[in-house]
């Protein structure tokens, strides 16, 4: 009788345990993939940008993961809540980027032109100097050069 008793515990509990682990799962994934971005228009050095904005974490944590291209004079801008050593990994990135660091009065204080990652544990990039703001754009030429400052940054961040 008790051997029953277990048996019919065992496979009571086993449907409850595979729907919360099967729920976790299609949250996890939906939650990946289903991260939505303002998008706000930039001019960097006198042409139009169409930037996504990454203001949460979960979205700067995302970022352009899992995009197999990236259409010229688009790209991602990540805003943080304050200036940091915030650092840049092309884990699950397909595309190559040129990433710009700017501090918090739209300077750009470093610029990097980065590869997708192919190894595991894939390195991350920053730059010796806190910023507040993070442009990723397509590995193409960019005229943007450190030193130079990109106005309206600010104002994307209240919007």
């Amino acid at each position: 009788m008790r051997i029953l008793k277990v048996f019919k515990v065992r496979f009571a509990i086993a449907p409850t345990v595979i729907f919360i682990m099967l729920s976790l799962l299609v949250f996890e994934t939906a939650s990946a993939n289903d991260i939505i971005f303002g998008k706000r228009q930039l001019n960097l050095n006198g042409e139009d940008y169409l930037l996504e904005i990454a203001r949460s974490a979960n979205q700067r944590k995302h970022g352009l993961m899992y995009r197999d291209h990236l259409d010229k004079r688009q790209g991602m801008l990540f805003i943080y809540p304050d200036p940091g050593d915030h650092r840049i990994w092309m884990k699950n990135t397909l595309i190559p980027l040129t990433v710009i660091w700017l501090d918090k009065n739209e300077k750009i204080i470093g610029i990097k032109k980065l590869s997708p990652c192919v190894s595991d544990p894939c390195p991350s990039y920053g730059i010796s100097k806190p910023s507040k703001y993070v442009l990723e754009l397509d590995s193409g030429s960019h005229s943007l050069k450190p030193g130079q400052s990109i106005e309206g940054i600010i104002q994307l961040e209240s919007l």
